[in-house]
């Protein structure tokens, strides 16, 4: 990403702060030596190199494909490199089109022929990897917002006509690697646009133990059971808690538009069952248990690779798709030399460990990393945090990966840029330094 320098500053100061608090029982055999009492484990200063230093030095186990500088680009937020496909070929008002430049809710115009004219200018910046968001065709416009983000697909077959053809795809792809230059998509299994509705006029969750699916005999079952084989109940019209209504014809491929394909149980919480279960925001939830769904989005996204040539995916909402799913897809589609990592928002390397270490992908987002970078350098937490998280380095330990393949990073497009929050945390620590102020003086009078 383009804060690199930043983030190398971070981490020598999170990796200093973490070897100066090496907790009890984490030294090095033979070298260290322990505090009365059970404190840390102390190595004497030295200058000079000592007996097996070298292989402690040595690189971590990596990935080729997780050394890249990514620069991540929102594709319509660019550069605007052909004004004709600016309303994605349809006419009338930004409700129709999506287009509306002086709405930053709206498409602005930016296309993969503003990204290849810009490869010079990306790579410059040192970047060896270029990551896109979402380039798949989407709804326009749902409510008052526009798809321009990519997150509402329609079809995953086709580039998005605001954005460009697959033609020009395969062209930012193959003049990329002409430099030297890796690039990634941005992909989507866990739903697709808002285009089922509920026929009993409400959006509340409903679990599964109030409301039960039901085969086409009337018998409940627990699709839990059956998530990772090759068979699935029979299910109706009234097999789920609620009715699904809309189009039949709005997505591709033709499979998606099965509304017994999705979840039906409403609007997510995003706490508990309903993480796994629960419409994004009213987004159509797919029915990830079901085989059908496994392979249809494996058939999907290796022909992307094969067409394309893409060296590798990042997975948007990986934690709200059940675990079995990424047992079958992640090995299923990451052949050869790719590198798939998923965006798993969470500050606990325990849980987010599992979707490499079971769920087969080659890593995660480092949210950990984030989250704790974040509070050291803004005041918040001190280096006992930065310790501890590479502490828990191991959870993230198997037979092909490691904590080192983590993609790092600071801020991004659903959080927000590092130097904001700095600034926030700033702003907090002076308004409490001075709520504490004032107390002492109304204290002492």
């Amino acid at each position: 990403m383009s804060s690199r320098p930043a983030l190398r500053t971070l981490t020598a100061l999170a990796l200093a702060a973490a070897l100066v608090a090496v907790p009890a029982g984490r030294g090095i055999a033979g070298r260290g030596t322990a505090a009365p009492g059970g404190g840390p484990v102390t190595t004497p200063p030295s200058d000079r190199a000592q007996p097996g230093d070298e292989s402690l030095a040595r690189d971590a186990a990596r990935n080729e494909l997780s050394r890249e500088r990514f620069y991540f680009a929102m594709t319509d937020r660019f550069a605007n490199g052909d004004p004709a496909n600016d309303r994605g070929g349809l006419r009338g008002d930004r409700q129709s089109t999506g287009f509306d430049p002086a709405d930053k809710g709206y498409y602005q115009g930016g296309d993969l022929k503003g990204l290849i004219a810009g490869l010079d200018y990306i790579q410059g910046l040192g970047t060896t990897a270029l990551w896109i968001t979402p380039a798949f065709q989407n709804r326009p416009v749902q409510q008052d917002s526009a798809g321009y983000h990519g997150y509402w697909i329609t079809d995953f077959t086709r580039i998005d006509p605001h954005l460009g053809t697959n033609a020009e795809m395969k062209q930012l792809v193959k003049l990329a690697h002409r430099r030297g230059m890796k690039v990634f998509f941005d992909i989507i299994t866990n739903h697709t646009a808002d285009v089922i509705d509920y026929a009993e006029g409400s959006r509340a969750y409903r679990s599964k133990g109030a409301y039960p699916y039901v085969d086409t005999e009337g018998r409940p079952f627990d699709d839990r059971d059956h998530a990772g084989r090759e068979t699935f109940p029979e299910v109706g019209a009234g097999s789920f808690p609620y009715t699904p209504v809309g189009s039949r014809t709005a997505k591709t491929p033709r499979w998606l538009n099965d509304p017994a394909m999705y979840h039906n149980r409403g609007d997510s919480t995003f706490t508990g069952e309903s993480s796994e279960y629960g419409d994004f925001s009213g987004l159509d939830d797919l029915w990830t248990e079901r085989p059908e769904v496994v392979q249809g989005m494996i058939d999907i996204y290796r022909t992307w690779v094969k067409e394309t040539g893409v060296d590798g995916f990042r997975i948007d909402t990986a934690k709200h798709v059940n675990m079995e799913f990424w047992e079958r897809f992640s090995p299923a589609v990451n052949r050869g030399r790719f590198f798939v990592f998923g965006e798993v928002f969470s500050s606990d390397p325990a849980f987010t460990s599992r979707y490499s270490t079971r769920g087969g992908m080659d890593a995660t987002l480092d949210f950990p990393f984030q989250d704790a970078a974040r509070s050291y350098a803004g005041g918040k937490g001190g280096a006992a945090k930065l310790s501890a998280l590479y502490a828990a380095d191991d959870h993230h330990l198997d037979a092909d990966s490691n904590a080192a393949s983590l993609p790092t990073f600071l801020g991004n497009h659903d959080m927000g840029r590092i130097g904001h929050f700095l600034a926030v945390s700033r702003e907090f620590a002076i308004t409490e330094a001075a709520v504490r102020s004032n107390s002492r003086l109304q204290g002492s009078s």
